[in-house]
């Protein structure tokens, strides 16, 4: 076991900004190892998403791989840099807003504030993790995964039916995460919870990945008249967190 281990170590360390991507031959004779065993532990490692096939025996780092950098900022950074903004917000508005991150294809809730009014025993504990599918938070973080990365998730989770209003089918999910991306945020509309509903928006590091989402729920039928107000503040509130986190693309 230690020895699978140690391995394990060795083949991520060769994963660098400088050679993101390797082939089983090459990655092999780096190592020194048969390419029979490095072609094994390679995939392996693909299988449970530490490692994904960017082409034919080539390889790159996987969504868990970029999820544990999301929860360690999540735990850090991150959250000293969203909880001024978060409890400005709140102060505002007196709704609830989540700082969430992806966690084992799950949303992670890394900081919230919540609202007297919502139902908190429903709600994950910070720690405890949600599907992505049917929340806001979770949308915009699965519409900048790849392809494949979003069908490893699927998979492994399935499509959890939180109300008979949340998405039920693979396609529609693809057809929901592009629409995301291009607007730039994420709605849920009693999805997760009936009664309410949310809007999220992504968070940047300075590099411009995406590492986290901020989204305020509210009850229905305050958030549907509200909802331009909502949507503006959150976004803003979400590019001044990027910003202090480097990003530079939000500079006004």
């Amino acid at each position: 076991m230690l020895r699978t281990i140690e391995r394990t170590d060795q083949i991520l360390k060769t994963f660098t900004l400088e050679r993101p991507e390797w082939g089983i031959t090459e990655l092999a004779a780096e190592l020194g190892w048969s390419t029979s065993t490095t072609h094994d532990l390679v995939s392996s490692l693909a299988e449970i998403g530490f490692l994904k096939k960017s082409g034919k025996r080539r390889y790159r780092v996987g969504w868990r791989v970029l999820e544990l950098s999301h929860v360690v900022l999540g735990s850090s950074t991150l959250q000293i840099e969203a909880r001024q903004g978060m409890e400005q917000f709140a102060a505002k508005y007196d709704e609830t807003i989540l700082l969430g991150v992806l966690a084992g294809g799950m949303v992670l809730y890394a900081e919230k504030i919540m609202a007297n009014h919502f139902p908190i025993s429903e709600l994950p504990t910070p720690g405890g993790r949600f599907p992505a599918h049917a929340s806001a938070a979770g949308k915009v973080l699965l519409a900048h995964l790849s392809a494949e990365d979003l069908q490893a998730i699927i998979s492994e989770h399935g499509l959890q039916q939180m109300t008979p209003k949340s998405i039920q089918s693979a396609s529609m999910l693809t057809d929901e995460l592009e629409r995301v991306e291009a607007q730039g945020h994420a709605y849920e509309f009693e999805e997760s919870f009936l009664g309410y509903g949310s809007v999220a928006a992504p968070i940047c590091d300075y590099s411009g990945q995406v590492v986290a989402s901020l989204c305020v729920t509210a009850p229905i039928q305050q958030f549907e008249r509200r909802l331009d107000d909502f949507r503006g503040e959150i976004v803003q509130t979400a590019n001044q967190i990027s910003r202090r986190l480097g990003h530079m693309a939000f500079t006004a």
